[in-house]
């Protein structure tokens, strides 16, 4: 781990862990969107290019879902029934259960973030409504990005319409939860709880050997040439908010691997 000491050297060092983590997405095919935005500096490459989103879709559906709650129009512990219509495979459980189950609306977002459930995340955008997510993104700055499609809809996707988010967006989307402006101060701490229980941990956190509890609260993505991770590192200088996202890779293990090493050399200059 570097000493984190006196200022020009803190400094010195950002430098040389920012050139590193870049390198580590030098040589992939395909295209990237990487941002950081940490208390040393932030780190950029390609960071306004939009790319498809995957799961990562899923922090903008939470944060209007959020925003929805704190305006009074949703509540979390209102029962929301699940349309047969939404009902996909892919990630989740819901598709394996009970059709007969009910489900709270906090049931339906902790399933959407924690487990990537697909049917959830159907529901919710019928519930919220697509085009409050793209306005909400918007009122975020996140201009790059844009849901067009719901989960697994592949007609849409034969069509042309696919979700899509830049690693500086996802950045944006992120801040809401911890710096106030969309959400309150209640919500954003809800949000944050959700996403520290993420259960995928196959990228940013996979060479890292012990993650101190309620340090690393993230949402990973990923598709047939697609991985992404991004989500919020709670350090002792404050919250370092990344995006590593990989779109058109030849093969997935590739983008796991490089995500996991980015992870690995954020995760030790920061601890």
């Amino acid at each position: 781990m570097w000493g984190r000491t006196l200022l020009g050297e803190t400094l010195m060092q950002f430098e040389q862990v920012k050139e590193k983590i870049i390198k580590c997405f030098h040589g992939l095919e395909g295209n990237q969107s990487i941002y950081v935005s940490s208390p040393d500096g932030d780190i950029a490459l390609h960071a306004d290019q939009p790319v498809s989103s995957a799961s990562i879709i899923k922090i903008a559906i939470l944060l209007e879902a959020l925003r929805q709650v704190d305006n009074k129009q949703l509540a979390i512990e209102q029962v929301v029934q699940i349309n047969h219509m939404n009902d996909v495979g892919g990630a989740g459980v819901i598709h394996h259960l009970s059709p007969d189950l009910q489900w709270k609306l906090g049931d339906l977002l902790k399933l959407m973030i924690v487990s990537s459930d697909n049917t959830a995340s159907n529901q919710l955008i019928d519930l919220v409504g697509e085009h409050n997510i793209n306005h909400t993104m918007k009122a975020a700055g996140a201009f790059h990005s844009k849901l067009m499609r719901k989960m697994m809809d592949r007609n849409a996707l034969k069509a042309g319409k696919d979700n899509m988010v830049s690693g500086k967006d996802t950045y944006l989307l992120l801040r809401e939860f911890v710096t106030e402006h969309l959400l309150s101060k209640s919500s954003m701490e809800w949000g944050v709880e959700v996403l520290l229980q993420q259960q995928f941990k196959d990228k940013f956190p996979s060479k890292i050997s012990s993650i101190k509890e309620n340090r690393l609260a993230h949402k990973t993505g990923e598709l047939n040439g697609v991985e992404h991770d991004a989500g919020i590192l709670f350090t002792t200088d404050g919250p370092v908010i990344y995006a590593f996202l990989t779109a058109g890779l030849l093969e997935n293990r590739y983008g796991r691997e490089a995500i996991a090493n980015a992870g690995r050399l954020l995760y030790d200059f920061y601890h």
